[in-house]
């Protein structure tokens, strides 16, 4: 068996009216601190999302079960509503043995739910074996690059042997079944893993020919790492919405989630925004990150602190001499305080950018940046106008 670092991501039950504590331990804190809670349940969320896209009926109802489970506690700790019913799926390893397509991918469900891969992929490999030379010898391939794939994304495991013999499996089941969107999942993951991006890039292109442009949900979130990746930020936006639109009820909010998360990593990396196209790109991409967390609890936390800077950073402030602004005020009859407001004034991201790493800062930057949310989004401490 091949065991996860931290067990909390297969925790798939929780008892009727589960504690405070009991919530908590199902997303790992602990043994993380409580600063990665919305963290842990976006990862949770995406690992059983993953989980939700095999071949067995039984178990997709499964790890839809432990979706929704995580949808309920994740609105009873940010939302402080109150979950009673608890809940879950819990594994039901059967006999490894199998006869059909059906009982193949029943076993191979019931071993990937429980996070036991190495199982998954003994069986996988008999009935590649088995059927190599059979009808089902693509059904069979397709069941490997799948374990491989979904192994690959929750474990980590990024061996070149065991990605290769993934990718060729998942590549077997392509020729045989194009328009079957799992098996382009598993190679789009697969050369993700591979750190061949240009490639994955191309197979999602393919992807999107052979199923006449009905690609999934999780191909579409796929193509949009691959584009983040190559900073590709319009590509990434416009995949991210498809995803969303695209996602079944059962999975939606797995999707939001993970593409919350992606675009508030990016937007985190363009701060301090430093000319005014940085901003209005950071402002196109909160908004649509804004729009993927809407009923979301911890995407939408993720991205709180992104909004409310995105909606002031381009507001101007006085960036002149108070001195000078009130002398000329008294001289004029204050009839030149407007004009001279507005050319002595400037967009905050301005002020706040051209007074990072000074040792005596304008008040004007401090008044910008003495907000925590400001702070906090740029990782820096400034005391405020009154210290």
């Amino acid at each position: 068996m091949v065991a996860t670092d931290v067990k909390w991501e297969t925790t798939s039950t929780l008892p009727p009216r589960p504690s405070r504590d009991q919530m908590l331990e199902f997303f790992g804190i602990p043994p993380f601190s409580a600063d990665r809670l919305n963290e842990n349940i976006t990862r949770k969320r995406r690992v059983w999302n993953s989980k939700s896209r095999g071949g067995n009926p039984s178990g997709v109802a499964k790890a839809t079960k432990v979706l929704e489970l995580i949808q309920r506690l994740s609105e009873a700790l940010k939302w402080e509503t109150l979950d009673t019913e608890g809940g879950g799926a819990a594994a039901e390893i059967p006999d490894s043995v199998f006869e059909t397509l059906e009982e193949l991918w029943r076993i191979i469900s019931e071993y990937v739910f429980a996070d036991e891969y190495e199982e998954a992929l003994q069986v996988a490999r008999e009935a590649t074996n088995r059927w190599q030379r059979s009808v089902r010898a693509a059904d069979a391939a397709a069941v490997l690059g799948w374990v491989v794939a979904t192994m690959v994304t929750n474990v980590g495991i990024t061996a070149p042997v065991l990605l290769n013999e993934g990718l060729a499996a998942a590549q077997t089941a392509v020729r045989e079944r194009p328009n079957e969107p799992r098996n382009w999942e598993s190679i789009v993951s697969l050369l993700i893993a591979s750190s061949r991006t240009p490639d994955a890039l191309a197979a999602v292109d393919q992807a999107e020919r052979a199923t006449g442009g009905k690609v999934s949900s999780m191909l579409c979130m796929l193509r949009a790492r691959v584009a983040v990746s190559m900073g590709r930020a319009d590509d990434a936006m416009t995949a991210i919405v498809r995803a969303v639109s695209r996602a079944e009820p059962a999975q939606a909010t797995a999707v939001r989630s993970e593409a919350t998360d992606l675009l508030v990593g990016w937007a985190g990396q363009m701060l301090p925004i430093k000319s005014a196209a940085e901003l209005n790109r950071y402002v196109e991409m909160v908004d649509v990150a804004a729009w993927c967390s809407n009923g979301v609890p911890e995407a939408e936390d993720m991205v709180r602190l992104h909004r409310m800077w995105a909606a002031n950073a381009g507001k101007r402030v006085f960036d002149g001499s108070v001195r000078m602004r009130s002398f000329l005020a008294v001289c004029t009859g204050f009839i030149s305080l407007p004009i001279h407001n507005y050319f002595r004034s400037a967009p905050m991201w301005q002020v706040l950018v051209e007074g990072l790493g000074k040792s005596e800062p304008k008040d004007a930057f401090l008044l910008v940046a003495s907000p925590s949310y400001v702070q906090t989004l740029h990782n820096i401490r400034v005391s405020s106008l009154d210290g």
